[in-house]
């Protein structure tokens, strides 16, 4: 590669990210307040870095509310309080050095970035090769869908979770298994996102004996604790008492909990638990497949699955969150495409629906600016179901063009 000629795209990659920024800060962030799920690190790192109070104290989360809702919360509103791991400071404690507004168009140009970084290794990684129309129309899809759309203005993490997923994967798929440990470390930034992905990633490099990735991801992750105690000795409690508290002071539910207590509320607690351990037993089953010698193709149906059942399950749901399934999602685009005569038309079909009918649904139901629990439903028991039904033709469609790890 010649470097000398790579200069000018570099040069105007950058300029071009520079000017998209600075329209993003005039003609959105200055005049418009928001960006809520960004402004909660902002605020409890702020209060870390300048007042040297802890991001999990009342003091951080009072201040952090302050400039929410230019008050305390009140009961049933959204504390917004620090609930991530302490060594988050290293991607957001450098925003607090910047005026609030700059620093959300800079969080939501890098999530743009990384969104379209994450999709296009995702696209990569299931050998979905695509003419430069649909890969435009791929790419406009995913950035705007509901759960990327809505989190790139909220400045949802969860899009860089997505980002260091796929990335990880990527990596481990070129071989370069230390980089994708690491990678994946980001991810664990917020744990709810990847509480049984990790495992499965672990489970699987042990017994295919990747070495190196689980000495990268152990390492970095050993380093970023020990850093955290040296600036925190009591994070670790601090960040377990505000998990374990969690639904005390925000809103949202998992799918399973809406189902048992809302929608069919005589199911109640035990339907929950009884459900919630079906989806675990599923889950396991499917990890059993592609962890079994010969298992390799039905490691991406494997992957999506534990994805699905952690969005079902978790203690507190979030439609943001639901980005992490974009994976699986890209591999059944791909699959669709390559289903001939009609695949590609129907994959067309597939995007606009869905485009169009969880951004209906949210304005159909929206109360004020709160997104209400239906919203919650859709995307993980729709991915579930294609998922569970077209299993066989998945997995064919993996052994058939190559798709596996």
């Amino acid at each position: 590669m010649n470097l000398r000629r790579q200069w000018p795209v570099l040069v105007i990659f950058i300029a071009v990210l520079v000017a998209y920024t600075w329209a993003t800060w005039h003609y959105f962030t200055a005049p418009i307040p928001g960006g809520n799920d960004f402004l909660t690190h902002y605020g409890a790192w702020e209060e870390y870095i300048r007042n040297h109070n802890s991001p999990y104290s009342e003091e951080a989360a009072l201040h952090t509310q302050r400039l929410i809702y230019g008050r305390a919360a009140r009961p049933g509103e959204d504390q917004n309080r620090m609930v991530y791991t302490f060594y988050s400071i290293f991607l957001h404690g450098p925003f607090v050095f910047i005026g609030y507004a700059l620093a959300r168009a800079i969080y939501m140009t890098l999530l743009q970035a990384a969104l379209m970084a994450g999709v296009v290794m995702t696209v990569w990684l299931v050998k979905w090769r695509q003419p430069i129309w649909l890969a435009g129309i791929t790419l406009a899809w995913a950035l705007l869908y509901y759960p990327e759309g809505r989190g790139i203005i909220l400045g949802q993490f969860a899009i860089f979770g997505f980002f260091s997923l796929a990335g990880s994967l990527y990596l481990l798929h070129r071989k370069q298994d230390l980089c994708a440990g690491m990678l994946l470390v980001l991810s664990t930034i917020k744990p709810t996102l990847v509480f049984l992905v990790i495992p499965f990633l672990l489970i699987w490099a042990l017994v295919r004996r990747r070495w190196r990735f689980l000495a990268g991801f152990s390492g970095l992750l050993a380093v970023l604790v020990a850093v955290s105690f040296i600036m925190l000795p009591s994070w670790l409690s601090e960040w377990v008492s505000r998990i374990t508290f969690y639904s005390d002071y925000t809103v949202g539910q998992s799918p399973v909990w809406l189902l048992t207590r809302s929608v069919i509320p005589a199911l109640g607690e035990v339907g929950e638990l009884v459900i919630s351990l079906g989806l675990m037993a599923g889950m396991l089953w499917s990890w059993w497949l592609a962890l079994r010698p010969g298992g390799a193709a039905a490691f991406y149906w494997a992957l999506g699955v534990t994805l699905v059942v952690s969005s079902l399950i978790v203690p507190r749901s979030a439609t943001t969150n639901y980005v992490l399934m974009l994976i699986p999602t890209l591999w059944i685009f791909a699959a669709l495409d390559y289903w001939k005569p009609l695949g590609r038309y129907v994959l067309l079909a597939v995007m606009l629906v869905s485009f169009t009918g969880l951004w209906w649904l949210h304005f159909a139901t929206v109360v004020g600016n709160q997104e209400q629990p239906v919203m919650f439903i859709p995307m993980p028991v729709i991915l579930g179901l294609v998922l569970l039904l077209g299993q066989r033709w998945l997995r064919r469609d993996a052994e058939e063009r190559g798709i596996a790890l």
